[in-house]
């Protein structure tokens, strides 16, 4: 590629990012709008996020299951009035029962009356605890659905990050590179050095800009999505912290699978409860008129013994299969254990590696800047040519973003690792 066609690309791009639509974007800390933590974006991002929302209203269905369940001792009162003409039960499709059910030509009553079913005071601790762990397994859903979004948002932040980084040292570069331009063009000018030293600085300042121009369109693309994400404006333009995350002390996944093995437990007890012949007991208070010469009586007691056989089937089928989900959940949240530990294990890798790269890295660094003093100081005495001081300080350019984007991946592997170990607090 020429000259002028690098040059015209590189103000091709430039062009085309500066009229970018609806997108507010920082060129430096000096114009960012405030500053935007990690934890205060994990905050924005749950409140948003509707993974999050639908494990809420899993965890609401849970506690009304709970509730309803746990209603279950109580007796099953009915309080009525009718009134009857005509042959004898015409009232038996008028939802009475006892006393307000009389058999009796033209008949009106009321009162209240009440049945018990005294073999669910032994089914109701089972049936409340398999509703507790589905309540358990609903919050646990949550922290999961939220460890997810943290996940995309902690990998939005090191995209910036990286990208200000990148950006901050790549200005500093061009900036020098434009002041030795002219120090370099009096010296074309004046012959003393030859006008391809020029052309070449002038390429490597090119390549520069179009390097600056892509990372700024990185960075404007993850704030972008970071906007999206977090519905804060801050995102566009603010400066973004990498924070260290406190963690829970377990996965939402070995909760889950708890929850679910506790609740396949009492399902399977309630399912040989279901054998239990029921004994109800009933009682009605109230007035009934009755034919003349009758005692009219104002209550009555009963006690009965039956068993229910199709209901039984019924339910022992319907208690076999809600067993059945259950522990096929609680393999589910195995599963996703197993893929919790081996990504946590590939981050410890990566983490070791970049800690023992870190320092490596920084002599790196050191080392280019001793050389770049010493090619500047010779090319300033004339004993080296101006391309030399270039490549030595693209040396230095090059070990200082290694050792920058080093440490902001290492900061983010680490909040990876938090949110896998356990997630956030």
């Amino acid at each position: 590629m020429t000259r002028l066609a690098l040059r015209w690309a590189v103000l091709w791009v430039l062009g085309a990012l500066a009229f970018a639509p609806n997108v507010v974007f920082a060129e430096g800390p000096d114009t960012a709008r405030g500053s935007l933590g990690l934890q205060e974006a994990l905050t924005l991002a749950s409140r948003r996020a509707w993974a999050v929302a639908a494990a809420v209203a899993r965890r609401h269905a849970a506690l009304a299951r709970r509730d309803e369940v746990s209603m279950a001792h109580l007796p099953d009162v009915l309080i009525g009035a009718g009134f009857t003409d005509g042959f004898p039960g015409s009232g038996s499709n008028l939802g009475l029962r006892g006393m307000l059910a009389s058999p009796f030509f033209r008949h009106y009553a009321a009162g209240v009356d009440a049945s018990w079913d005294l073999v669910d005071l032994l089914r109701r601790p089972h049936a409340v605890q398999a509703a507790e762990a589905d309540v358990d397994a609903a919050d646990a859903s949550r922290r999961a659905s939220e460890r997810e979004v943290f996940l995309v948002v902690v990998d939005l932040f090191e995209r910036i990050l990286i990208a200000t980084e990148t950006r901050a040292v790549l200005e500093v570069e061009i900036a020098a590179r434009r002041e030795q331009m002219g120090a370099l063009q009096a010296r074309v000018a004046g012959g003393m050095v030859a006008r391809e030293q020029q052309m070449q600085a002038e390429a490597g300042l090119f390549d520069i800009e179009a390097e600056l121009a892509t990372e700024t369109a990185e960075e404007r693309s993850a704030r972008t999505a970071l906007r999206a994400i977090i519905d804060d404006d801050r995102a566009l333009s603010a400066t973004v912290h990498m924070q260290t995350l406190v963690a829970d002390k377990e996965l939402p996944e070995l909760r889950m699978a708890r929850a679910w093995r506790r609740q396949a437990d009492e399902l399977s007890t309630l399912r040989g409860m279901e054998w239990i012949p029921r004994v109800t007991l009933g009682a009605s208070a109230g007035y009934a008129n009755p034919p003349p010469g009758v005692d009219p009586g104002y209550y009555a007691v009963g006690l009965g013994l039956s068993l229910p056989l199709t209901r039984a089937l019924r339910e022992r089928s319907r208690r076999g299969a809600d067993m059945a989900l259950a522990k096929a959940r609680a393999f589910e949240a195995d599963a996703v254990i197993d893929q919790m530990l081996i990504r946590g294990a590939e981050i410890d890798g990566a983490i070791a590696g970049l800690s023992a790269a870190l320092p490596a890295a920084e002599r790196s660094r050191e080392a280019a800047e001793q050389a770049l003093e010493a090619v500047a100081a010779r090319a300033q005495a004339g004993s080296v040519p101006q391309v030399d001081v270039e490549a030595a300080r693209a040396v230095v350019q090059r070990t200082t973003m290694r050792n920058r984007m080093l440490q902001i991946r290492l900061d983010g592997l680490r909040a990876r690792r938090t949110l896998l170990t356990a997630g956030p607090s």
